[in-house]
């Protein structure tokens, strides 16, 4: 009996799209017409990729049988989250000592003052929401009393134009919300969607923005918004440690050590390398790409699980030499990056932000007062490389290039340079400007940032369990260079977190990686709800799962 293959159809339904075909419809290679999206090979059929790579974008897609696919909307509604109450909560024991005008650092100068964001989202409490507001409460006052800058404001030196913090007591914020959803329906795997509508944007000057948002199903969100003046990711990873450590322990084992600028002294005469000049530039909006363009860029949440991890570090790794899971990782997202830039640049950029509290000599810098210290200690690392070495060599080859980059400023004369090269570059604050990394413009040949906060531990339980999700966040403004945020999961498995801020030609190729390394972080995947979507298989095919309605 002669088969006969019927086309695919597409009924456009309000709710959903359905994709329906006959079961056993082969078609020759060269022939995608009549695809077989079961049955076929998916390397032979574009059709087929497409499905692949939608599900592994839109992973609620659900199986309804061996002939069809249900699928969702492409846009899902966002998070709505309406704000409940605001109170500022002052120290209830401001320490001595401190001066009222605390001056910041040259390091912190750097990166300069913007709103930063460290959110954790956690899973129902036993205890209920009522009793995790209740705690936040009673502890802010003793944590400011710790942390005292942080009830402070930032503010800017009428003479000079430089920034600085009051501390006066003027108090934190604390925010309570309510997000309509419930975290199961939430899309994570859609940063902005998720977490640009879980944090609440708050009022410049503040120090410190403590949210919590309630989920309709009991879960919540706990936000430490703050300023990068004041914090780096060893400081903003250590403000959500601490808090942990207070309500669980009844105390803080360590002091934090406040004092900026006496940290970190400008050298006399001062000395930096001539190239510190080519590496920043005045920050001007004019030089900037324009706001469609920088809106044109998509943000999106991933997981790493350790055994790509692993995986990718043992492909980076030589008899030489071995890769460091950060290099491995790099050197992968380099190549992807060269794949998505393909003919249309010779060259393209990769860059990362390096701590440097492990490089400074303990004989000149106090080892307790850095590690306790929540300040600046950042600089960037970056690379050019032509996009054909980049595509065509070894993945070793291509993490010891990451290494050598980084391995070039993580060192102790590359931070008191940026020290004595702000000091003799100040004056621009006066005149209202601020300086910034010319490699994260978003000009020149095409960059991705790298910001690695996995040195860093964050298990977040104060009381109510561990968050199934915590993540950094910054909103880039017009900046046009792309980013991803790598974090360790709080799962304690070895898997990572990633959020992404892309082209969406990069997000593409992330999305066709044939070894996917990056897999949508959907709730379902953070743990926030039952297994009930098309997940991809070894084989890049989708497997059956069972959906709840």
């Amino acid at each position: 009996m002669k088969m006969i293959c019927l086309p695919i159809f597409l009924f456009f339904f309000p709710k959903v799209l359905v994709i329906t075909q006959r079961a056993d419809c082969r078609v020759p290679k060269q022939d995608e017409s009549n695809c077989d999206l079961t049955n076929h090979h998916p390397a032979s059929c574009s059709r087929h990729r497409s499905l692949v790579s939608y599900l592994r974008v839109h992973p609620r897609a659900t199986s309804v049988s061996a002939v069809g696919y249900v699928m969702p909307p492409a846009e899902r509604p966002a998070v709505a989250v309406e704000v409940v109450s605001r109170a500022l909560v002052q120290a209830s024991d401001p320490p001595r000592g401190i001066p009222a005008v605390l001056p910041v650092s040259n390091l912190d100068l750097i990166l300069g003052s913007f709103h930063v964001f460290f959110i954790a989202v956690y899973p129902p409490p036993a205890a209920g929401f009522p009793a995790v507001a209740a705690a936040a409460r009673a502890a802010l006052p003793a944590f400011l009393s710790r942390f005292y800058p942080f009830a402070g404001r930032v503010v800017t030196n009428a003479s000079t134009g430089v920034p600085e913090v009051v501390c006066g007591n003027a108090g934190a914020e604390l925010v309570v919300a309510r997000a309509g959803a419930e975290l199961a329906d939430v899309d994570f795997a859609d940063a902005d969607a998720s977490l640009g509508r879980i944090q609440v944007p708050f009022e410049r000057g503040l120090a410190l923005s403590l949210q919590l948002v309630r989920f309709a199903c009991g879960g919540f969100s706990l936000t430490w918004g703050t300023d990068h003046l004041l914090v780096d990711g060893h400081g903003l990873t250590t403000l959500p440690n601490a808090w942990a450590e207070m309500l669980v322990g009844g105390g803080l084992s360590w002091e934090p050590h406040h004092d900026r600028a006496s940290l970190f002294r400008p050298r006399s005469p001062p000395r930096y390398s001539p190239s510190l000049d080519a590496e920043f530039v005045r920050y001007d909006p004019a030089n900037l790409p324009n706001a469609l363009l920088a809106a044109a860029l998509v943000r999106r949440n991933y997981v790493v699980d350790a055994a790509d991890v692993d995986r990718l570090r043992a492909a980076a790794s030589g008899p030489e030499r071995r890769a460091t899971r950060l290099e491995a990782l790099s050197a992968h997202v380099w190549k992807l990056l060269a794949a998505a830039v393909g003919g249309s640049d010779t060259r393209c950029r990769m860059a990362w932000l390096v701590d440097g509290r492990r490089r400074l000599d303990p004989a000149k810098y106090n080892k307790t007062h850095v590690n306790n210290y929540l300040g600046n200690v950042v600089t960037y690392a970056s690379r050019e490389a032509a996009v054909h070495t980049v595509r065509t060599a070894p993945l070793a080859d291509v993490a010891t290039m990451a290494a050598a980059a980084i391995a070039e400023v993580f060192r102790q004369e590359r931070y008191e340079e940026l020290v004595d090269w702000m000091e003799a570059r100040k004056g621009v604050f006066a005149e209202g400007g601020k300086w910034t990394e010319a490699v994260g413009l978003g000009t020149g040949s095409p960059a991705l940032v790298v910001s690695a906060f996995v040195p860093f531990r964050v298990e977040g339980d104060f009381g109510f369990g561990r968050p199934r999700l915590v993540m950094p966040w910054v909103r880039p403004g017009r900046l046009g260079s792309a980013a991803m945020t790598v974090i360790r999961s709080p799962a304690g498995d070895g898997s990572w977190l990633v959020t992404a801020r892309m082209w969406p030609r990069l997000a593409d190729a992330v999305d066709a990686d044939p070894d996917a390394v990056f897999k949508p972080a959907t709730a379902e995947r953070l743990g926030f709800a039952a297994p009930r979507c098309c997940e991809l298989g070894a084989t890049g095919t989708a497997q059956h799962a069972v959906s709840r309605m």
